[in-house]
């Protein structure tokens, strides 16, 4: 049995011959609208001096992953000094696209987080609470619709994983 939609479909098309192309119209929906859906991989592997606070010793990073809608936009809040981890999300809201990712990534170790691809996001942001936030690299934007994301974490910032 034929959905509502289908049916509806096949009525609309039929007069302009299209719909006997469509012999499942159903079939043929996903492909309507345009582009989107998926995921996106963000691999980040924290090295050895991961979060080492300036001190020595190294410590876990609360990471978050989302994607937005508008790349400046978001670096004008990520860069606003006076505004927390906490309140970073908030003050960002209309540009957020999807719920965003929050994990812990611990010294020496790999996570692999995996956000819904959202057709209209401009770039993805990985984004660290790292305990230093002076002269840190403490987010990184990577603007484009790249299906996977590969960083690693340092002492006090985030860099592209060489060779991948």
């Amino acid at each position: 049995m034929r959905s509502p939609l289908a049916r509806l479909i096949r009525l609309v098309l039929l007069p302009i011959g299209i719909a006997s192309a469509l012999p499942h119209a159903s079939l043929a929906l996903p492909f309507i609208g345009g582009r989107g859906g998926g995921k996106v991989t963000v691999t980040i592997t924290a090295s050895a001096d991961c979060n080492n606070c300036g001190a020595g010793t190294a410590s876990a990073l609360k990471v978050r992953v989302f994607a937005v809608a508008d790349e400046a936009g978001i670096r004008t809040v990520l860069n606003n000094k006076g505004l927390g981890w906490s309140k970073q999300i908030e003050a960002a809201a209309a540009n957020v696209l999807g719920k965003p990712i929050e994990d812990f990534v611990t010294p020496g170790t790999s996570k692999v987080l995996v956000i819904p691809r959202d057709p209209k996001a401009k770039a993805i942001v990985v984004e660290g609470n790292f305990c230093k936030r002076i002269g840190a690299g403490w987010y990184f934007i990577e603007p484009g619709k790249k299906k996977t994301l590969k960083l690693t974490v340092g002492a006090t910032e985030f860099q592209p994983t060489p060779g991948k």
